[in-house]
């Protein structure tokens, strides 16, 4: 609700990518809940980032990830904020602090 109400184009993909990433985040706490869960009988011997690759990129998870939007604001086949690059390389970019 508050992307539509964005007050500059600017305002609005930053409220888009802000959304974007609280979803990327839950989803990253559902896959870790099931790393958790699948894991713990043989006592976690694989670390969560191995069983990223061998387990969840053959469910298609890092597809999902690279496709993450919401289609009711966007059309996610022309957005950038949808890719997972695009996402992690706004993230790492300094910060508008003190910008006067």
């Amino acid at each position: 609700l508050q992307i539509k109400s964005g007050k500059s184009e600017k305002e609005v993909q930053q409220l888009l990518l802000k959304s974007v990433q609280y979803l990327e985040r839950y989803m990253y706490l559902i896959l870790f809940n099931s790393y958790l869960h699948l894991e713990k009988k043989n006592s976690w011997q694989r670390s969560f980032t191995t069983w990223m690759q061998q387990v969840a990129a053959r469910a298609g998870v890092y597809d999902l990830l690279n496709q993450l939007g919401f289609s009711e604001f966007e059309n996610l086949r022309d957005t950038p904020l949808a890719r997972l690059r695009c996402r992690w390389r706004d993230h790492c970019e300094p910060p508008d602090y003190g910008c006067f």
